[in-house]
């Protein structure tokens, strides 16, 4: 569950819904904060998080981290 291209799909969807919903006036902030190497990022952040996490504790987290952009 934690590879990375896993991790870059989940968040790409996120970011494109987030921006879809995003009233305009916040649309360039958002687009701004989630940029291709700005998911890539953070996507690589999560992988290494995840590998020091008991395996119960990795899909609550990366729930969270997901969401949290």
């Amino acid at each position: 569950m934690c590879e990375y291209s896993h991790v870059l799909a989940l968040l790409r969807a996120w970011a494109a819904d987030h921006l879809r919903r995003a009233p305009s006036g916040k649309k360039p902030e958002i687009a701004n904060k989630t940029t291709e190497r700005a998911l890539r990022n953070r996507a690589l952040a999560i992988c290494r998080r995840l590998q020091g996490m008991a395996a119960s504790q990795r899909p609550r987290y990366l729930d969270q981290a997901v969401r949290s952009l």
